[in-house]
């Protein structure tokens, strides 16, 4: 029988380690994916304790040491993208991840009997509305609608559908009159408002006001282009600038046809009579 020299005793290993007792593919990943950990770790449907690990809720410890971990470690990762370069559609997707019951399944945060939302899925719908695909709301009582938008009361670009939803928007915030009020002040003072939507009055950017039937016409100026100039057409050359060139000065003249009668060019015809 052949027998390979060098070789020691060969032990077979399984295609996967065993697992410890209990531990599955779920917890590995788990283990490793604080989203998951947050999906997981849910409180029960008392409210008084985690689902899945059984840590009793107290008010000095609301939430459980795993969901703690994955919240520290997602505050620690750098978030660089803004909603703004997101699509509408990866936006919706984004807002239906970000609910739970009790607490955000995404993001972790628990909810209170006044706030029901957590600050990303507030920060989604304020870039939905900012791009008027969601109601408009207010962000805090005592503020206006813009608030926390200002883009959206920003005079730009070359269309009036957006300033128009703007000037609507103003027509139903409820600190209308005293934005109103704020607004004359600093027009009596002489200010210049330029590019911006205040108190449902378009300024152009040079702080002239827009009456809202002439928003098409505003807009159109803002994009329309410059129109190229025709080049002018060249100016024939003169008989002067003729004379420059190298060639005879009578040789224009030789192309004229001759009269027949008194043989004199036809272009002095009229002199020599």
């Amino acid at each position: 029988m052949n027998r390979l020299v060098g070789v020691g005793q060969i032990r077979l290993v399984a295609e996967s380690p065993a697992r410890p007792h209990g531990e599955t593919q779920d917890t590995i990943r788990g283990s490793k994916d604080p989203h998951y950990v947050l999906a997981a770790h849910l409180p029960n449907p008392e409210g008084t304790a985690c689902s899945s690990c059984g840590f009793t809720y107290s008010t000095d410890r609301p939430l459980c040491p795993p969901v703690v971990e994955a919240l520290r470690t997602l505050t620690a990762r750098a978030h660089t993208r803004s909603f703004s370069d997101y699509s509408t559609n990866q936006l919706r997707a984004l807002e239906r991840e970000h609910c739970g019951t009790g607490r955000c399944r995404r993001c972790g945060f628990v909810y209170t009997p006044t706030v029901r939302v957590c600050p990303t899925s507030r920060r989604i719908a304020i870039e939905l509305e900012s791009r008027f695909k969601a109601p408009m709301s207010e962000v805090r009582a005592g503020q206006g609608l813009c608030s926390g938008k200002g883009q959206v009361w920003t005079v730009s670009g070359n269309k009036s559908a957006p300033w128009r939803q703007a000037v609507a928007a103003c027509a139903q915030c409820p600190l209308l009159a005293s934005c109103t009020t704020e607004l004359d002040r600093r027009l009596a003072s002489g200010e210049k408002i330029r590019d911006q939507i205040l108190a449902g009055r378009l300024f152009s950017g040079k702080g002239d006001e827009i009456a809202p039937e002439m928003f098409d016409a505003y807009a159109d100026r803002c994009g329309a282009k410059t129109k190229r100039r025709k080049p002018r057409p060249k100016s024939r050359p003169t008989r002067r600038a003729a004379t420059d060139q190298s060639t005879p000065a009578s040789s224009p003249a030789q192309d004229v046809p001759a009269s027949p009668a008194g043989g004199q060019p036809t272009l002095f015809k009229g002199a020599v009579a």
